[in-house]
């Protein structure tokens, strides 16, 4: 087994043991923090300049081993899991915006690319992805 589906596995069994701390309390109103189930979704930009395409996808505090891309000349699939920054009990949000766990984007490509060209980079917490056009 991979060290990316161990970590996926440690992060889901840590959140059934920490269930009880999904949950804070604001006003006395229960906010729901983060749906693990649901995962997050990365933002992305797709452009192209002259011959080339590029996708750059937003993922700060990412460890890389902990990433898993699958490119396709017709669409990348990025998947994996962003840690959240400490887990003390002692804390008490007051808001928590800030997403963390497992994420999946598959994003469709609007013109096919040559797969043997692609280069990908992971540069001040964006992770850049650039092939050339295929030619119709």
């Amino acid at each position: 087994m991979d060290k990316f589906r161990k970590k996926l596995i440690k992060y889901n069994a840590d959140g059934i043991i920490l269930d009880s701390d999904q949950y804070h309390y604001f006003n006395n109103h229960k906010t729901f923090i983060c749906d693990e189930s649901l995962g997050w979704r990365p933002r992305v930009d797709v452009y192209e300049i002259k011959e080339d395409l590029y996708v750059v996808v937003d993922m700060p505090y990412i460890v890389s081993e902990n990433v898993e891309v699958v490119i396709n000349e017709d669409y990348i699939t990025i998947k994996g899991i962003r840690d959240q920054i400490g887990h003390d009990k002692k804390r008490h949000y007051y808001k928590m915006e800030i997403d963390f766990g497992p994420f999946e984007r598959v994003i469709n490509l609007p013109v096919k690319i040559e797969i043997a060209t692609v280069k990908q980079c992971y540069k001040k917490g964006f992770y850049i992805i650039a092939a050339k056009k295929a030619i119709s």
